[in-house]
């Protein structure tokens, strides 16, 4: 790999710490709704149903406040810093160490593809070292803890979990092609350059938006501006803007589930308009062109989401999700 050779650091705690704020933020905001709702009794259902709604609302809300009980542990910083001599462990409130690549017979960098929303949790990223000599122990008592746990890594070797962070693999992959090209082994897909955001991604986000729009226009019309009905656009546009804002930042997941629920819409939306066309189509008397017309709407919806769920699922698309999420 060309270019330059400048050191290469890679923060892992700051990639750590936003996925627990994410999740400790989208687990607290969900607790907090379903304690208020059976708190002020906006909950369908007797005193049992309320109850059972606090309980697992002051879960959620507990899941939340984790980060900031741990804030210690959950925000310290760490990073990786790979040079032309080695890589090196930066951690000031735990155990940082360094090696040189003189020392290493072998680098193997292991993680999975971007997760999509599948049913399986995606594997850790992990980062083993594999010693070129014996006395490689004595020389760096610093990382005994590592060997401890690269139980399931190469035998004798050192491994680094990093767990589900994947937005390090696109850094790391890079520094090791650069600084350790010659005993560097990769076990993952291959890390692809980083790219321009497709047209599809772009064009789909503004038609999802377009029809959202709508959607909430139409609420408001046919359910007034009631302060309920208010809330509600607010509460749900609100989760809709953050789920594409995620689609257009290139998230795997993201978009994955962006492009199979709008397929699946879209079919919904055409078998419903089918079967209330055959019940039109029976009835001679409401047989007129503004009841053709009214079926427009829904065409014109079925047809958006069926073309974003294809723009969706192109494979450059793919592979600009997978650059994002690999952190390049």
């Amino acid at each position: 790999m060309t270019g330059p050779r400048e050191p290469v650091s890679v923060d892992v705690g700051n990639a750590q710490t936003r996925q627990i704020a994410v999740g400790g933020t989208v687990a607290g905001a969900i607790g907090l709704i379903a304690v208020i709702s059976a708190i002020t009794g906006n909950v369908d259902g007797g005193t049992g149903t309320r109850v059972a709604a606090f309980a697992i609302g002051l879960v959620f809300t507990l899941i939340g406040a984790l980060p900031l009980l741990m804030w210690r542990i959950a925000f310290r910083p760490r990073r990786i810093l790979f040079d032309a001599g080695g890589l090196r462990w930066d951690d000031p409130t735990g155990s940082p160490w360094a090696v040189p690549w003189s020392e290493l017979a072998g680098v193997t960098f292991t993680y999975p593809e971007p997760s999509t929303g599948g049913e399986r949790l995606a594997s850790s990223v992990n980062l083993d070292l594999r010693p070129a000599e014996p006395g490689f122990r004595d020389a760096h008592p610093e990382m005994e803890h590592l060997a401890a746990a690269s139980g399931n890594g190469p035998a004798g070797g050192y491994r680094l979990p990093l767990g589900h962070t994947q937005s390090v693999v696109g850094p790391i992959d890079r520094a090791l092609r650069t600084f350790a090209p010659a005993i560097y082994h990769r076990r993952g897909p291959e890390v692809p350059a980083p790219r321009d955001r497709p047209w599809a991604v772009k064009l789909s986000v503004g038609m999802l938006g377009c029809l959202w729009g709508s959607l909430m226009v139409f609420a408001l019309v046919v359910d007034g501006s009631t302060l309920m009905t208010l809330t509600m656009v607010v509460f749900w546009t609100s989760l809709f803007a953050w789920w594409l804002a995620r689609a257009w930042a290139g998230g795997a997941m993201a978009v994955g589930r962006m492009a199979g629920l709008t397929k699946a819409i879209g079919v919904l939306y055409l078998v419903t308009i089918a079967l209330l066309g055959l019940i039109v189509a029976s009835s001679v008397e409401i047989r007129s062109l503004p009841v053709l017309l009214a079926f427009l709407p829904g065409l014109v919806s079925a047809a958006a989401l069926l073309t974003v769920g294809r723009l969706l699922s192109r494979a450059d698309v793919r592979t600009w999700c997978a650059s994002r999420s690999w952190g390049l």
